[in-house]
């Protein structure tokens, strides 16, 4: 609905109140219009099959020029909505109107009607959208040569009206030109050059003015009011400040002439005025302008109420962290205001280079002190300037190495100063992205083999920071295993496999007689007695290793079996097994008690009897054994024999 009852603004200002309840309004309604308040009338309610027109009771004469403005509203459905509202002139009396699609225009004549369409009427030649037009004579068909302009969009780049919106609606007569035109929310909208007077009213110039509406099968609540809208704003170009005078202007719209003016300005300030003398506040601060008008006819309007902002001065300010050669040299404005927003910033760094960044990145690539202004201005038009001095420092530049180390020894890091005019307060090395070491040169031993990430950074007494150097560091673990402790026949072959990491790697044997080939992982020994072997393997990157193994020689190939073991975890004899010098291949090692049962069994010539049967201990006493199996020379031979179990 249209504004709130004019009775609050007669109650919040009595002095127009008299005028207002003794105000006649000229307005005959017809249909189903009613008035709303003193300037506000609905055409039709929401509802189908209705109709209302509103009519001015005094004539008015074309031969006179009239600038009109009004406030239409046309509902809130779209699709579902109907039918739209006609501005009429008319000379045939003030009980005229009708339903549908006609908008309460159709059938006048002579008239002239400036439409106001929602719905789409094909049989009309209607568009799509909600359209304006004016039309002569009750016809409503945009086909018709009584269309005398349109249809065009009422709003622009917007196809609907039916918005729940109020829209200022104005029309103006120019008696001299014979131009109508028409705006719709400030836009010029529809205009036509024709002798009104002459070719549609024959040559009658007094006519009767007014609003019609109509429903049909669809519906919208439709009403309009002689625009009394209040508006003020402020001189263009002028500063809200404490301290400076505020020029108000007054951009009020009304159907009728403005007659009395109420100001309040907020501070206590009241005027009658049509228009506050420039005005100075008595400090900064947010004040609430209200602002109420009332029309030759008696109506008042709504108070609008606007709040202006009265801004005290900024005090212009900024800081940086160390400002450092070859990084963003980043200034930081910290201005403050205690009343308005900051809204402006201009920089001055000299030599004609500005910024108009809040936080901007000074030019200077050079170390040294510089003058800096900064001018700030709040969003009210308040200023204020500052000017320091800044310094910008040399960055330090470092170099790094990285030694390459083998697994146990420490990775030695190096680093050095470039520029040696630059004194470094701190270094300290990031290792692997977990540790930090606050110093030049240091070393650091890595748990495992691998490749690893090493940052050397340095920073001057200045707190600037040298640009970071990236390493790997790389430690090499070859993880030598010359093979497990092994027995053999007196001169039965003996493979020796060595396993290392690593590529290009060097190997060597000792001792090397009776060896295939000392220098390979893979060698071939022929032992005559006991033999320790030792191997030393080098990798490219220096790092040596070394592991033994023990090789016991026995005439063979043959089983030895003891005659005897105690069981009871000491560490000394505890479990019964079968040495096989040049056996390959084990076909069984069977163990019997007394009875005949057998208490355990193996295939394999390192597996032994640790005396226990099905988990339990086996009993003390003697237990027959025989084991077979194959030699080196592909022979298959057995011996048999007792063992004694001492508990």
């Amino acid at each position: 609905m249209k504004r709130a009852n004019s009775l609050i603004s007669c109650l919040l200002f009595s002095w127009i109140t008299a005028s207002a309840q003794s105000a006649q309004q000229p307005y005959i309604l017809n249909g189903s219009a009613t008035q709303q308040s003193c300037n506000c009338y609905v055409l039709t309610p929401d509802q189908l099959q209705s109709s209302g027109s509103v009519w001015n009771k005094n004539k008015i004469s074309l031969l006179q020029s009239f600038d009109y403005t009004f406030e239409i509203y046309l509902g809130c459905k779209d699709q579902a909505g109907a039918d739209g509202m006609g501005f009429v002139l008319q000379t045939k009396g003030t009980n005229l109107g009708g339903n549908g699609q006609g908008l309460g225009f159709k059938g006048i004549s002579p008239s002239v009607g400036i439409l106001v369409d929602t719905w789409h009427n094909a049989d009309e030649n209607d568009p799509a959208f909600d359209h304006l037009s004016i039309q002569i004579n009750g016809v409503s068909n945009h086909a018709a040569p009584e269309n005398i302009a349109g249809p065009t969009q009422l709003l622009a780049g917007k196809d609907n009206i039916e918005d729940c919106q109020w829209h200022l609606f104005r029309i103006r007569w120019n008696a001299t030109a014979h131009q109508l035109d028409v705006w719709v929310d400030g836009q010029l909208r529809q205009s036509v050059v024709k002798d009104l007077v002459g070719e549609v009213f024959g040559n009658d110039p007094m006519v009767f003015w007014g609003f019609a509406a109509a429903t049909a099968g669809a519906s919208n609540l439709q009403q309009f009011c002689a625009a009394l809208r209040p508006k003020f704003q402020f001189n263009g170009g002028q500063i809200f400040c404490d301290g400076t005078p505020v020029t108000f202007l007054d951009n009020s719209s009304s159907f009728g002439r403005i007659t009395r003016w109420y100001w309040d300005l907020g501070d206590g300030t009241q005027l009658r005025d049509p228009l506050p003398q420039p005005h100075l506040y008595p400090e900064a601060g947010k004040y609430e302008v209200k602002m109420v008008i009332e029309d030759n006819s008696g109506c008042i309007s709504d108070t609008l109420k606007n709040t202006v902002t009265i801004g005290s001065y900024p005090e212009a300010d900024f800081g940086h962290d160390t400002l450092c050669t070859g990084a963003p040299l980043q200034l930081n404005d910290a201005s403050t205001v205690e009343v308005g927003t900051l809204g402006k910033w201009r920089w001055d760094f000299g030599g004609g280079k500005t910024s108009t960044a809040q936080h901007p990145v000074a030019p200077y690539t050079a170390p040294g002190t510089y003058s800096v202004t900064l001018e700030t201005t709040s969003e009210e038009g308040c200023g204020d300037a500052v000017t320091k001095d800044i310094t910008v420092y040399p960055t330090p530049e470092i170099s790094a190495t990285a030694a390459h180390a083998c697994i146990g020894e420490p990775t030695i890091l190096r680093a050095a100063n470039r520029t040696p005019a630059i004194t470094i307060a701190d270094w300290y090395w990031e290792i692997d992205g977990k540790e930090t070491i606050h110093r030049q040169n240091t070393g650091f031993r890595f748990p495992e083999r691998g490749t690893y990430a090493v940052t050397a950074q340095a920073i001057s007494d200045d707190g600037c920071a040298a640009k970071p150097i990236a390493l790997e560091a790389k430690v090499t673990d070859i993880g030598l295993e010359a093979g497990r402790d092994t027995v053999v026949s007196r001169g039965q072959p003996l493979q020796l496999h060595a396993v290392a990491t690593g590529t290009n790697l060097q190997y060597r044997w000792w001792p090397s007689t009776g060896l295939s080939d000392p220098s390979s992982p893979e060698t071939i020994a022929v032992p005559d007695r006991d033999q320790l072997y030792r191997l030393t393997v080098r990798s490219p990157e220096g790092c040596v290793q070394e592991d033994e193994l023990m090789v016991k020689v026995y005439t063979g190939p043959e089983f030895y079996v003891p005659t005897g073991f105690t069981p009871n975890n000491d560490g000394v004899n505890d479990r019964f097994r079968v040495i096989a010098p040049g056996v390959t291949q084990l076909s069984f090692f069977r163990v019997w008690d007394r009875w005949g049962k057998i208490v355990w069994e193996s295939k394999s010539l390192s597996d032994h009897w640790n005396g226990e049967v099905n988990g339990s201990p086996a009993s003390a006493g003697t237990y027959v054994w025989i084991v077979e199996g194959t030699d080196y020379t592909g022979r298959k031979f057995s011996r048999r024999g007792t063992v004694t179990l001492i508990r």
